[in-house]
């Protein structure tokens, strides 16, 4: 029974090293980016940016595909967490794959999924940016599924949300219209104000700045589910977009008008953003660096990756963090059983073997 003991073995050595130390083995080969400049380098933040995990929901997909994929992320995620610690943590929309298609009670349930998958250490907050498929795309948001993704997740038109002295605005891409809407109108509003706040901390000597907050002035970064405009990822300096398609407006990327309207107003120095599922870093059309952050889930990358963003309020460098990918877990296991076929042809060799030395010895006995 040796050779039943060795396949057990082989087989509890794949499992163990694919579903729990694979992952750390992988990530160790990330680092962290280093500022190079001395000024703010001993306390910058350290950000870590994922984008579209699609946790699958009621309707699509099989049971067997969720609960793998699902596995595979939150391992992906425990063991990133581990590893570099972030400060914090941002997630860039499309939470959900049924956002806008679920009950009440099954959104929570979502929630609850969710949080349990990206659970952080207490103090570390994880910044949740809202999607198309988490309250749908501009014609279909309601202020139903507006108002639950506030109430669970916080954060579901345009927020300004600071630490470290350092601004992030966080955008609702599907209210970036511009058609007067309402939530277009209220998401409009809302830039007005970070607007005139980022202004009175640049300026703050001015009268009617004497009651904004006293942060010190940083240009800010946005965090959004969309990129800002651009015709496709042939204007990347980097990608790793299997095929290039050519991208539309409002459905793919933001209008023109809304990617000026931000620049006018919020005047940004780096941009991060996801939905194509693929990376990409361009120049944008404000003339600043954009990352688009590949999805997080196999599901819909075979090869997923995040990112690594270390910032001070005047400086900053971003690194892709390469993850598991999902060909080499298949090709562990393939290996696996390769080595149990080998191992059981070996005993079946060595059974033919000795029975065929037995009826040859019985017939030397015989004669």
């Amino acid at each position: 029974m040796r050779w039943l003991y060795a396949c057990f073995v082989i087989i509890l050595c794949a499992l163990i090293f694919c579903e729990y130390v694979a992952d750390f083995v992988v990530l160790q080969k990330c680092k962290w980016p280093e500022i190079k400049r001395k000024k703010y380098v001993d306390d910058p933040l350290r950000a870590m940016i994922i984008a579209d995990p699609h946790l699958l929901g009621p309707h699509r997909g099989h049971w067997l595909d969720q609960f793998y994929r699902e596995w595979h992320m939150t391992r992906a995620f425990q063991a990133a967490s581990r590893l570099f610690q972030p400060d914090v943590v941002f997630v860039l929309g499309d939470l959900f794959d049924e956002g806008d298609m679920v009950s009440d009670k099954q959104f929570k349930e979502y929630v609850w999924r969710y949080l349990q998958m990206f659970r952080l250490p207490p103090g570390i907050p994880l910044i949740s940016v809202v999607g198309n498929h988490d309250v749908g795309f501009h014609y279909k948001m309601h202020p139903f599924f507006m108002s639950r993704f506030q109430n669970d997740l916080n954060y579901s038109l345009v927020h300004l949300y600071t630490i470290k002295q350092i601004h992030f605005v966080i955008i609702n891409s599907m209210a970036m219209e511009a058609d007067g809407c309402m939530f277009c109108n209220e998401a409009e509003s809302a830039l007005k104000n970070i607007s005139r706040t980022l202004h009175c901390m640049k300026y703050p000597e001015e009268a009617e700045c004497a009651r904004t907050r006293r942060h010190p002035y940083s240009q800010p970064i946005l965090l959004q589910h969309f990129p800002t405009y651009r015709i496709s990822d042939t204007m990347c300096q980097e990608h790793d977009a299997p095929f290039i398609e050519a991208y539309r407006e409002r459905f793919h990327v933001l209008s023109k008008e809304s990617t000026d309207m931000l620049g006018e107003l919020l005047k940004p120095r780096l941009a991060f953003a996801g939905h194509s599922h693929h990376y990409c870093h361009s120049i944008n059309r404000l003339g600043i660096d954009e990352f688009t952050v590949a999805s997080f889930s196999w599901r819909n990358k075979i090869n997923p990756s995040f990112m690594l963003a270390t910032l001070t309020p005047d400086d900053y460098v971003v690194s892709k963090c390469k993850m598991l990918p999902q060909q080499f877990v298949y090709n562990s296991y393939m290996c696996a059983g390769l080595m149990c076929l080998l191992v059981i042809a070996w005993r079946l060799m060595k059974s033919l073997r000795s029975s065929r030395y037995l009826d040859t010895d019985q017939h030397s006995k015989h004669h």
